[in-house]
């Protein structure tokens, strides 16, 4: 069994793994301070009634006192009647114990809570009493009662029925990530390309259009951590998981809170991908931090490797390429507001494609076929191609090009690019066809002659 705590900083939260192991010395508490360490085992004490065990407990190092003491204490409860051997389930405390024991929680956050349980597979909430309900909760007016909930749950449910039921629903997606989203053949298998590949990509065109719908389906594009890069996150984020992050730069965010922290904020996006929907509404420091990031791959001391997916409207009035919505812009205006996005973010995206809105009378809702072994199999060659470099591309990269001079960072990109589609089409070498489709995925608005 996994005991999770959860730590809510304004409007979003945390949740706060525990973990336990038996040791020979003595009762020892990992991930924290000595202070901190001290007053923990202080405040354990007082609510525990035996001398403490002979454990190693290791919780993230950025955990408040206050919202992992009550966490812990359901673990030491549980190693003393052997629950946790039991049962594989994770399960959230979420909630503080006042001076009398009881078991207070606040008002959840219910979608932001909902999220984080559905992506750490949490099979049961327990909560203090007189709250709204959540996630599978169950209320408990305090640690005891919690213990109990606990066993009766166990017993009731002796393997993960609950995830193989969500596993289950979940299915399709799996099956197909792109599951009811119509046409945008190309658009889906560009954002392949992008995963597989590591590849920043940006997706553009009016409201309506799929940008934002195809952005929520990386997820399930992701692959599953592995060695190192798993023990990367593992020390960012302070809970083992075997999922790849995902992390919404949410627009309006101020450039201090994406670096605030230690690890920095924008760095829990290591090993997965970072979503930025509405590019155009970032301030403008984040969009030269996030041209910052493509260069350099880590903030500080701290990795962030990671596929950044992006989207924006093609102009102010988001009108540009719709097929009833008029656009109005001059072709000067929509140079200033590419302009305004900046060029040095812009040419540093592998892949730039407009988005045009499906015919709902003609389109066609069709299966997409995401070949899982060919992401795999370029993921793996990744390092190899990283190492060889691409410059053995570049003649090939000229042809295409037909003498029209680009930034030499546009030709590596269209050459990586280019590269990536020939590893999961199974190509032992990149032809003049797969050059030339590289080429065309990446076309801004002043490339595609809308006026």
């Amino acid at each position: 069994m996994h005991i999770y705590g959860y730590q809510r900083t304004g409007f979003t939260g945390t949740l706060l793994q525990v973990q336990v192991s038996r040791t020979s010395t003595s009762f020892t508490i990992r991930g924290l301070s000595l202070d901190k360490s001290s007053r923990l085992k202080q405040d354990l004490r007082a609510y525990y009634q035996a001398p403490l065990p002979k454990l190693s407990i290791q919780v993230p190092p950025y955990a408040s006192l206050e919202c992992i003491l009550a966490p812990v204490l359901l673990v030491l409860l549980c190693m003393e009647k052997n629950l946790l051997e039991i049962s594989n389930h994770s399960i959230l405390l979420y909630g503080t114990i006042d001076i009398s024991g009881t078991l207070v929680s606040p008002p959840p956050l219910q979608r932001e809570l909902t999220r984080l349980c559905e992506e750490a597979g949490i099979s049961l909430v327990l909560t203090g009493e007189n709250i709204p309900t959540v996630h599978n909760s169950i209320s408990c007016p305090s640690i005891a009662s919690a213990l109990s909930q606990l066993w009766r749950f166990a017993l009731r449910h002796p393997e993960n029925e609950i995830q193989s039921e969500e596993a289950g629903k979940k299915h399709t997606v799996r099956e197909d990530p792109f599951s009811g989203i119509l046409g945008l053949q190309e658009a889906k298998h560009a954002l392949c390309y992008a995963v597989a590949g590591e590849l920043p990509l940006l997706f553009y065109g009016p409201p309506g259009s799929g940008k934002s719908l195809l952005l929520s389906r990386t997820k399930a594009l992701l692959p599953p951590l592995r060695e190192e890069r798993a023990q990367e996150v593992w020390a960012i984020h302070g809970r083992q998981t075997k999922e790849s992050p995902l992390l919404r730069l949410e627009a309006g965010m101020s450039h201090q809170k994406i670096l605030a922290g230690t690890p920095p904020w924008i760095c829990r996006a290591h090993g997965g991908a970072l979503l930025v929907d509405e590019l155009a509404n970032q301030k403008p420091k984040v969009r030269t931090t996030l041209a910052q990031l493509l260069d350099t791959y880590q903030v500080g001391e701290y990795p962030l490797h990671c596929t950044i997916v992006a989207a924006t409207n093609g102009c102010r009035c988001a009108n540009l390429g719709g097929a009833h919505g008029v656009c109005r812009c001059t072709q000067t205006q929509i140079d200033q507001f590419w302009g305004m996005l900046g060029w040095p973010l812009l040419d540093r995206f592998a892949i730039a494609l407009a988005l045009e809105p499906e015919p709902l009378l003609t389109g066609t809702v069709e299966a997409f076929h995401v070949d899982k072994k060919a992401m795999e199999h370029v993921r793996s060659l990744q390092p190899k191609r990283k190492r060889e470099g691409f410059a053995h591309l570049f003649p090939c990269y000229s042809k295409v090009m037909a003498h029209t001079q680009k930034s030499l960072r546009r030709a590596e990109l269209c050459c990586t690019l280019a590269q990536v589609i020939a590893d999961w089409e199974g190509k032992e070498s990149v032809t003049l066809e797969i050059m030339e489709k590289a080429y065309w995925l990446y076309l801004l608005p002043k490339d595609r002659h809308y006026h």
